[in-house]
């Protein structure tokens, strides 16, 4: 019947050979009979399996053989009936499928699964996960999450402990090995020695001497008359054995990753619950694999459907913060919650952070994290070095994302102005922890000019350290790899000084000001002929983020100024009507009269508001037009960046500074239209003249040619073919960065495509499969 035609019989027979097998186990076990004696797991030490041994032994005395033939005949019923299981989990229907996947469940729930089975029905479960039906991999996921839970390796599943107790072993094995296979190794390695055999042949000779022993007393187990000493190499065999499976177990989720982030991505909202549920369960045996799943779950929080929002924080609270099993009733200790906090945060790429600190946010912003663990933070960063302190900060300053008080305080900006941008951060040239520090200030509001406040001097302090930072002051430039860590702390220095100063564009003038003097020695006495090359890295890349963030900010000042006049307006107009409804209802024509003179006053004074109002907005788009790249102190160093970007004749060969000199290029152009279209044949130029090993800069050209796009479409689109022919480039990571900025111009109709439709049909082809998946959405599109 199991190849009948339909398939809720199919169903009903794999169901029903669950039941039996459920039925038979348990009734083995209430009898005192073991389905195999090795089901029977050694616990933890190998005096257990000494024991377990000798009960064997003397059971096997009182079985009858009427009851070994019975057991016999149970034990070849139920491996065929497994059996079944295991080929009908690759039914034509995907009803029968699940039916197969559930009673496996039942199997592995009601502990009847022998030892041996472990591990071909995990493997079987991980590659039902590739299924095309849902709800077959949300049964797959089910069954892997059971068997997580009903394993018969004990609740830790790190497998550390497991590779060191089988280094213990195998040591123990091969010191006690049976003289004939040791003599049999002794003369193999006299041989090798002779010929000057390599390392591997000796290896090989270790391990098939350690094969034969496990195998010769394995044979021995079945005699009666055994030594102690038998007995106990025997007993470690078993432990080995043991251990050799857990990190076989162990080994199977490790490699099955890549069905577990396919399931991440699904865009079916079981798959993503079901995935992290088990990431979730993964987390509390230790399996190393599920913080790597859950920092991957993480951008899930970025998702348009609240239910998987809300189960993303709720394995986080799960994993990080709350009791195993409690479902988020009972917090873990304060101390273990910043643990596993910081060990989150500082093992993190950029991306994962920006999923943690919403997920982070979010917990505090519904009271969830315990304020005491973010005191138990200020006092590590206090006295933690290095990383450990840089990612208290960076937890710190997620925190302030959501409630500002846990860094805005004029005692809390003091102690992170001595601990973030303090003599020892400077001694050691600690960018990790200034960046760190100066992230947490940008979740702070903007100082306000009073020199009686205390916060107000404290910030003013931690401005001027900020711009030291900025300036490079602490950077060595006898080392490059110096120069590249303080990049990304100069950049955050810079928005801290934008988030927190009353007057950040003066404060960014004198950094300005202050590189140039440092850098060509202008207004040290004579001018220098040259200057290091870091250095003048340095200073385009400070002046380059600098000008963008002045951008910005003349817009929030614009915008500003704009709701400010709007609230005013409105006011206005509700106090006249409010005096018209007040009004009484018999008024003579003469105040009529004056009312609508009055009315006609208004909307003269609505319309100058209005012709105010767009007076502002020239004037903001006149600033970023011409004022901060064109004209003024930024806009004098323009002719060198151009000359730099140009390298005429090869004279700049240092490879960060083409890199900094060529991305503050495309900066300068995202602010000004006239600049953008005057040098993109220069950009354009550097792109094509870059060289093959540096795939940075070429990268980088890429994502800002995107931005230049959205910013000024009609710029850019002469040279869009030039985009396209990045797609050929050599480097993969340059095609891709390609593709994906080509992605999102067409899909935001930014790009028409006209003949270049071939070069990313010809994606489907390339050789990189994540280059691959990605070239489809835009492909299709025009079919």
């Amino acid at each position: 019947h199991l190849d009948s035609e339909p398939y809720q019989l199919r169903s009903a027979i794999v169901a029903t050979i669950g039941n039996i097998l459920t039925k038979v186990g348990q009734a083995d076990d209430e009898d005192g009979n073991s389905w195999d004696v090795d089901a029977s797991s050694p616990s933890s030490e190998e005096d257990k399996e000494d024991e377990s041994h000798d009960g064997n032994e003397e059971g096997r005395g009182t079985i009858s053989d009427a009851d070994c033939h019975h057991m016999s005949n149970i034990s070849k019923g139920r491996s065929a009936l497994l059996d079944i299981l295991t080929e009908r989990v690759r039914d034509s229907s995907s009803f029968t499928r699940v039916a197969v996947l559930k009673a496996w469940a039942t199997v592995v729930e009601s502990d009847c699964l022998p030892l041996e089975r472990f591990l071909p029905v995990t493997s079987l479960a991980i590659s039902r996960l590739q299924d095309k039906t849902v709800m077959v991999r949300r049964s797959a996921m089910q069954l892997l999450t059971l068997i997580l839970e009903n394993n018969p390796y004990m609740g830790c599943l790190d497998p550390v402990p497991y590779m060191d107790k089988v280094k213990e072993l195998e040591v123990y094995l091969k010191a006690n090995m049976p003289s004939d296979i040791e003599d049999a190794r002794a003369a193999s390695q006299k041989e090798l020695e002779e010929s000057k055999g390599d390392e591997i042949s000796k290896d090989e000779i270790e391990s098939a001497a350690l094969a034969a022993a496990i195998a010769e007393a394995e044979e021995e187990s079945n005699s009666d008359n055994l030594s102690e000493s038998q007995l106990e190499y025997l007993a470690k065999v078993k432990a080995l054995k043991f251990a050799s499976s857990a990190l076989n177990f162990i080994a199977l989720f490790e490699d099955a990753n890549t069905a577990f982030e396919g399931m991440l991505l699904s865009s079916n909202a079981s798959d993503v619950t079901e995935a992290l549920r088990f990431f979730v369960r993964a987390r509390h045996f230790q399996l190393p694999s599920a913080v790597t799943g859950m920092k991957q779950a993480l951008s899930l929080i970025w998702s348009s459907e609240t239910g998987i929002q809300d189960e993303v924080l709720k394995a986080f609270v799960e994993v990080f913060i709350s009791v195993s099993g409690t479902e988020g009733k009972e917090l873990l200790p304060h101390t273990e919650i910043a643990d596993n906090l910081l060990f989150l945060a500082g093992q993190a790429t950029v991306s994962e952070k920006a999923s943690i600190e919403e997920a982070i946010a979010r917990l505090v912003k519904e009271n969830r994290i315990p304020s005491e663990v973010f005191m138990l933070l200020w006092s590590i960063a206090s006295g933690a070095p290095g990383e450990t302190r840089a990612a208290a900060i960076l937890v710190l300053s997620m925190g302030a994302t959501a409630d500002p008080t846990i860094i805005d305080s004029a005692t809390r900006l003091r102690l992170l102005l001595d601990v973030g941008l303090g003599d020892a951060v400077e001694e050691n040239r600690d960018w990790t922890t200034i960046r760190s520090a100066a992230a947490a200030l940008q979740r702070i509001q903007r100082a306000k000019h009073d020199p009686s406040s205390a916060r107000y001097l404290v910030l003013e302090h931690i401005t001027e350290r900020l711009c030291s930072v900025a300036q490079g002051d602490w950077c060595n430039d006898a080392n490059t790899q110096d120069t590249c860590a303080w990049f990304s702390a100069a950049e955050q220095s810079i928005d801290a000084i934008f988030a927190i100063c009353p007057w950040p564009e003066r404060a960014a003038a004198d950094i300005i000001r202050v590189m140039e003097s440092t850098t060509f020695g202008v207004g040290l006495g004579e001018a220098q002929s040259s200057c290091h090359s870091l250095r003048l890295s340095r200073f385009f890349f400070t002046m380059g983020h600098i000008a963008l963030k002045l951008l910005v900010y003349a817009e929030n000042l614009g915008g500003s100024v704009r709701r400010a006049n709007a609230a005013k307006t409105l006011a206005k107009q509700e106090s006249v009507d409010n005096a018209k409804s007040q009004k009484k209802p018999g008024a003579s024509r003469d105040e009529s009269g004056e009312e609508s003179e009055e009315d006609d006053a208004i909307e003269a004074e609505l319309g100058l508001a209005q012709e105010a109002e767009a007076e502002n907005e020239k004037r903001v788009l006149e600033i970023s037009e011409q004022e901060i790249v064109c004209n003024g102190l930024i806009g004098a160093f323009a002719p060198l960046l151009v000359r730099i970007v140009g390298n005429e004749g090869g004279a700049f060969t240092s490879e960060i500074l083409t890199q900094a000199s060529t991305l503050t290029l495309c900066k300068f152009m995202c602010i000004s239209r006239t600049f953008c279209e005057k040098h993109l044949p220069l950009l354009l130029t550097a792109l094509a003249r870059a060289p093959t090993q540096d795939t940075t800069l070429r990268a980088n050209t890429v994502v800002a040619l995107g931005d230049l796009a959205f910013r000024f479409p009609n710029e850019v689109e002469p040279y869009t073919p030039r985009l396209y022919a990045c797609l050929r480039d050599p480097s993969t990571r340059v095609r891709r960065h390609t593709l994906m900025v080509l992605t999102h111009l067409i899909l935001n109709d930014m790009v028409k495509v006209k003949g270049q439709v071939c070069e990313i049909a010809l994606c489907l082809q390339d050789e990189e499969s994540r280059i691959q998946d990605m070239a489809p959405p835009p492909f299709f599109l025009f079919f």
